[in-house]
C-alpha cells in the first residue's frame, strides 16, 4: 500500500489467494465469483470466503517464538521502509504486552487480588489491556442499555469504562469495569447514570432537567443490566458504591 493509503483486511484474501502458504476455503458456489469480481470489502469478503487454511509448516513456523519472530523480521525488512519498520516493532511489542497483561486480568478470578504491577505499564498498553478485557466479558454489548453493533472490520460502538477512574483507583480488575455505549459511557461518567446495590440501571434526576432531553435513557430505568456470564467478573459493589456516592447526581 502506497504511504498515506488505507489498508483493508480484505486485499490479502484476494491478491494473495493463489500463493502456496494458505489455501482459501470458499463458499459454496463462490469458486468462479471471486476469479470475477475483486474483493475490496470486509463485506464482500464474508460473503465469498469462509476462511483460509495455513499449510503445516508454515503452523509449526509460527508456533515457534525464534522462527516467528525471524518471519516477523523478514516481513518487516522486505516490505516496509526503513521509517515505518521501528513504529510497526513498537507497536507489535506493545500489542503482544497488551494481550498478556489483558489474560492476567481476566485469569484473576479473586476480586481482591492486587494489581499494583500495572503503574509499571505505559498506559497505552494498559488501556488496551484492559479494553481487551472488557471487551470479551461483554462480548461488544453495552451493560446498560444492552445495544451491540460491529462493523466487518471489527468496529464497536462499545467502550471499555472504569468505575472507578484508573486516576483515582489505580485499578485495573476487570470487575472495576463495563462495556458502556458512547452515550451511557458519556452518562455515566457525568453522573446521570449509575447501577444500583441490585445491578440495575440508575437515572439521575437531574437527566430530567428542563433542558435535558434523555429520550431512550429513560426507558432504561430499574432495568437489569447485561452482566458478564460468569459471577467473579460482575462488577465490583465496592466500585459502583463509590460512583454511586462521588459521580452520582442524586
Amino acid at each position: 500500500m502506497p504511504a498515506g493509503t488505507a489498508g483493508n483486511m480484505a486485499y490479502p484474501f484476494y491478491h494473495m489467494h493463489s500463493e502456496g502458504f494458505w489455501e482459501l476455503v470458499l463458499r459454496p458456489g463462490m469458486e468462479s465469483d471471486l476469479q470475477q469480481r475483486p474483493v475490496t470489502s470486509m463485506t464482500r469478503l464474508r460473503s465469498v470466503i469462509l476462511g483460509a487454511k495455513i499449510t503445516q509448516k508454515l503452523f509449526q513456523c509460527i508456533t515457534d517464538n525464534q522462527c516467528r519472530e525471524q518471519l516477523r523480521a523478514t516481513l518487516l525488512h522486505t516490505y516496509f521502509s526503513p521509517d515505518v519498520q521501528p513504529i510497526l516493532l513498537r507497536d507489535a511489542s506493545e500489542n503482544q504486552e497488551a494481550y498478556e497483561y489483558s489474560q492476567r486480568l481476566l485469569a484473576a478470578a479473586e476480586k481482591a487480588m492486587p494489581y499494583a504491577a500495572a503503574e509499571d505499564r505505559p498506559r497505552q498498553v494498559r488501556d488496551q489491556a484492559f479494553r481487551k478485557a472488557v471487551m470479551s466479558l461483554y462480548m461488544h454489548r453495552c451493560a446498560l442499555c444492552g445495544i451491540r453493533m460491529l462493523t466487518p472490520d471489527g468496529h464497536t460502538i462499545v467502550e471499555a469504562a472504569h468505575i472507578r477512574p484508573w486516576s483515582e483507583s489505580k485499578d485495573d480488575r476487570p470487575v472495576n469495569g463495563m462495556a458502556l455505549c458512547r452515550l451511557c459511557h458519556w452518562s455515566f461518567d457525568e453522573g446521570f447514570m449509575s447501577v444500583s446495590k441490585d445491578y440495575e440501571v440508575l437515572v439521575s434526576p437531574m437527566a430530567r432537567a428542563e433542558q435535558n432531553n434523555p429520550g431512550v435513557i429513560m426507558t432504561l430505568e430499574h432495568r437489569p443490566i447485561f452482566k458478564p456470564e460468569e459471577d467473579h467478573f460482575i462488577p465490583d459493589q465496592a466500585c459502583l458504591s463509590w460512583h454511586r456516592r462521588v459521580v452520582f447526581k442524586t
